[in-house]
């Protein structure tokens, strides 16, 4: 698996998270839910990221953050009163 496949892999994980775990507020302890099921699926398939731990955690905090942005305006969009 090159690493393109791999993102793609971890983005499509980090979507079902992130919906798995939608719940109104509490933001950090869904992020933290989220990322605990993306570590849980790379152990559970032994597969191993190319880069210093670190660097993915970086890589996957602005993954959730930007998908949770995509989400919030589009498909969990309030319409104003």
């Amino acid at each position: 698996m090159n690493v393109l496949e791999l993102f793609n892999l971890i983005g499509r994980i980090v979507m079902l998270g992130v919906c798995l775990v939608e719940r109104p507020k509490d933001g950090a302890n869904k992020k933290q839910e989220v990322k605990k099921m993306v570590y849980q699926f790379l152990n559970d398939f032994n597969i191993k990221v190319p880069m210093p731990q670190p660097v993915f955690d970086f890589v996957l905090d602005f993954m959730i953050d930007n998908i949770v942005k995509v989400l919030n305006k589009t498909l969990w969009k309030e319409n104003a009163a």
